[in-house]
């Protein structure tokens, strides 16, 4: 009955409803889009795009589900919702996948059809293309109430026309604001509500193009019911006006539909991007007459993609940088060039000295240079919240209660908004990663997220430099002595030997020790950064003899740089002694090598054996030299050793917390009890 009210079924197309679906199917990007209206029996459609026909059966409707609902149904794919997975328009042509509709209500609040937009493939509106849907529909209510009211206004002036001049003045004045609507509509169809997102009529022989206040919003410009295309044009970034239109590409119809592109606001010159979605009406010859559609700003989510791109491009060059310097640097332009800020840097922090030093600074022409020493009170407050170890973000130093004294310092370096991370090693802050602004700025989370992820990738970058070093430092100390001490053995059993006639053994002996030399050069280059037991303990025992003399077995777990050092240095001690002493003296004595993890404790342990046997009998020393002192340590220094001089052999037993041996430096410990059992090669 509410819908009887409008006489509107059966009805020729008209340009208004035409317009709201062509609107629809633009904004939604969708192939298909609809003004229906459903009633008892029948669906009939007063416009449509995409279709080529005015009605289908009821039977098989959307619209008929859609509006039994409060304002709007939507269907993401239809044959997964049993509401529709049996529809014959679903399960056969056209193959319809998506649907979405906003129910148009008459003032009495009753739905009488809706406008939709379908699709051939799953999909989901985005809310924004959602609010453009409702909206759509509240305007093709509006033009149906618009022509109930007509039709009854002249029902009445047809009758008031025979009783005088009044009666055809009131039809004058109602006519006159029937064509200002429908100007109106043509110029916006109240695209301020949809959000963001302005609508314009190009006419490409005066090149005037209509606008909307929200399109006048978008490019800065002040509100306006048209403007001439050049002034628009004089507005995009130089180096996007070729995807943008011109009259030449407008003219021959070869201008972009859907393209992006950047613009300097006019207002305040801020750079943005916009986005633009466009259709072209033709005339009866084919030729472009005029230009429809609709813009909005996509900079939020293109500097999105800008920061992760970003960060992409920030660990490509941390991963193959071994300098702080260079990776300070790196970080800092990420930065700058990303967040477009006035200045960045890292300061490195001695709490002790109560000194702070730029070791890497960019500003612009806004702020000073800040790069070289300065005292750390000054920014006492600032250094309490950074203790925390959390990022600091302040959007204006002239309204940050927490920074205390610490703002008029900003100030005079003329900091209004700032971020800064913090470097921590333990509970001590030793450096930070800064950001400052010469003009208040609110930090979003997608920044602040930036911010972060640019900080922990430098932190990590950092601290393998720094590991580097040190483990390069050591490398060479120890391969220094080694050697030092190999060229005096070598020395001392060339002059101690002389007189032997036997060189041939002399020349073997002399040989081993050489081998001996050079493993320790190959162990050193690999910068120890990990080392598998199992290979660790071949590597040792092939220096000593047939391979075939000892057996190995337990767990291949991963060993840290300094407990593999240690273990291999002890392996080696243990045989050198074994040939000199011990079962590798003779021919038939050999050598068991056993380790295992002991989960049992208050934190997993992990047991080596070395078990001589079929050697000659042997007896404690009588002194203690450097092999012994070393054994005596343990393995990484844990001092936890039992030896045993068994008339069979030599026992020593070494014990050493699991998360010890794997250690990548002194303060970390991560245990790993490796993989399945596998064996040394025998």
């Amino acid at each position: 009955a509410a819908l009887d009210r409008y006489d509107m079924l059966d009805t020729p197309r008209e340009r208004d409803f035409d317009d709201i679906a062509a609107l629809a199917s633009a904004i939604c990007e969708t192939p298909i889009a609809v003004v229906n209206l459903v009633g008892d029996t029948r669906q009939f459609f007063k416009a449509e795009v995409g279709l080529g026909v005015r009605e289908t059966p009821i039977g098989s409707s959307f619209c008929a589900t859609a509006i039994l609902e409060e304002e709007f149904l939507s269907v993401p794919d239809a044959t997964q919702d049993h509401r529709f997975d049996c529809n014959p328009l679903v399960v056969g042509d056209p193959h319809l996948r998506f649907y979405a509709g906003a129910l148009m209500k008459d003032p009495d609040g009753l739905p009488i059809g809706t406008v939709c937009v379908l699709d051939f493939k799953p999909r989901h509106l985005t809310p924004l293309q959602e609010q453009a849907l409702r909206v759509l529909a509240r305007q093709a209510m509006a033009q149906l109430e618009l022509r109930r009211v007509l039709r009854e206004q002249q029902a009445t002036i047809v009758e008031q026309r025979q009783v005088g001049e009044r009666a055809t003045a009131q039809a004058a004045a109602l006519a006159e604001s029937q064509r200002l609507l429908r100007e109106s509509l043509e110029r916006s169809l109240i695209a301020q509500e949809a959000g963001r997102i302005g609508t314009f009529k190009l006419d490409i022989a005066s090149s005037e193009i209509t606008v909307s206040e929200e399109f006048c919003r978008v490019f800065g410009l002040p509100a306006a019911p048209a403007y001439p295309a050049a002034r628009l044009q004089a507005l995009v970034v130089p180096d996007d006006r070729g995807v943008a239109s011109d009259d030449r590409s407008r003219g021959d119809g070869s201008a972009a539909l859907e393209t992006e592109y950047r613009i300097r606001r006019a207002d305040d010159q801020e750079l943005r991007w916009i986005a633009r979605r466009a259709r072209f009406v033709r005339d009866g010859a084919g030729r472009p007459v005029s230009m429809f559609g609709a813009v909005y700003d996509i900079t939020a989510s293109k500097l999105a993609d800008f920061k992760r791109s970003a960060l992409l491009r920030l660990g490509d060059r941390l991963r193959h940088s071994a300098d702080a310097s260079a990776i300070q640097r790196y970080a800092v332009d990420a930065l700058v060039d990303t967040l477009q800020v006035a200045r960045a840097g890292y300061a490195a922090v001695d709490a002790r000295a109560g000194s702070f030093t730029i070791e890497c600074n960019r500003s612009s022409a806004a702020l000073p240079d800040l790069s070289g020493q300065h005292d750390l009170g000054r920014f006492a407050a600032t250094v309490a919240l950074l203790e925390a170890g959390d990022t600091v973000a302040v959007d204006d130093t002239a309204d940050a209660p927490l920074l205390g004294a610490d703002a008029a310092r900003y100030a005079a370096l003329g900091v209004r908004s700032l971020v800064e991370t913090p470097k921590m090693r333990g509970d001590e802050v030793v450096g930070v990663l800064y950001i400052h602004d010469d003009k208040p700025r609110h930090w979003s989370r997608t920044e602040l997220d930036f911010v972060r992820g640019v900080a922990d990738r430098t932190y990590a970058a950092l601290a393998k430099v720094r590991a580097e070093g040190l483990q390069h430092v050591l490398n060479q100390e120890l391969s220094h002595r080694l050697k030092n001490t190999l060229a005096m053995v070598q020395a001392i059993a060339r002059q101690t030997l002389r007189s032997v006639t036997d060189r041939a053994s002399i020349d073997g002996f002399l040989a081993r020790i050489q081998a001996l030399a050079a493993a320790h050069d190959v162990l050193l280059q690999q910068s120890w950064a990990a080392a598998r037991i199992v290979r660790l303990i071949d590597a040792a025992v092939a220096l000593h003899g047939d391979a075939s003399r000892f057996s190995a077995h337990g767990t291949d777990i991963r060993l840290g740089p300094q407990a593999a050092l240690s273990l291999s240095l002890l392996l080696h001690e243990l045989g050198t002694n074994a040939v000199k002493h011990g079962a590798l003296s003779n021919d038939t004595g050999r050598v068991d090598i056993a380790w295992s993890i002991d989960p049992t404790g208050d934190q997993p342990m992990l047991n080596i054996s070395w078990r001589e046997s079929g050697g000659p009998g042997i007896a404690p020393p009588t002194r203690e030299g450097f092999g012994s002192r070393l054994i005596g340590m343990g393995v990484a220094g844990s001092g936890d050793v039992e030896r045993r001089y068994e008339p069979t052999g030599l026992i020593v037993t070494f014990q050493v917390p699991l998360a010890q041996v794997q250690s990548e430096s002194p303060h970390e410990h991560r245990p790993d009890t490796g993989v399945a059992e596998q064996k040394a090669p025998q």
